[in-house]
């Protein structure tokens, strides 16, 4: 049993630093905390190279984003971690441009943890409630999004 808890804290520890990396917009950081052949079954994002795209496709959208844990579980080699973002729209976000709005996004992720690194990932992002605030739904019902 006590090994068993080594390995959960060790795993946490793993995820805490990539979220600390993310926050602090440190892609190349985050990218070293998983292995070269990563997966986030979320996205198309594969190994190192997907984790900097990824952020710079959502710090390029929200440079102000701010993430922190919520809640940590760990279980084997599996970590859950729901977390909660703040940010200000500032770029061009899916065909929205840039709102300037203030929005808030929680996101429920799991973590596969392989050698010490995140070595799969699958993430649920409130992406209706941040649209929602970006206004999108409204602008759906006026014209379509992005349009001139």
């Amino acid at each position: 049993m006590r090994e068993e808890a080594i390995m959960n804290s060790e795993n946490t520890d793993i995820v805490r630093r990539f979220y600390e990396a993310w926050s602090r917009q440190d892609l190349e950081t985050a990218a070293s905390l998983v292995t070269e052949d990563f997966v986030d079954n979320s996205s198309s994002s594969r190994g190192r190279d997907g984790v900097r795209e990824e952020g710079a496709f959502w710090f390029t959208a929200f440079p102000d984003a701010e993430v922190s844990i919520e809640e940590l579980l760990a279980d084997g080699d599996k970590v859950t971690v729901r977390v909660h973002a703040t940010a200000t729209h500032l770029g061009d976000f899916l065909g929205i441009p840039a709102t300037g709005r203030r929005v808030d996004m929680d996101e429920i992720d799991i973590f596969r943890v392989e050698g010490g690194l995140l070595a799969e990932s699958w993430a649920v992002p409130d992406i209706f409630g941040l649209m929602n605030q970006l206004g999108a739904f409204e602008a759906a019902s006026e014209e379509p999004v992005g349009s001139a």
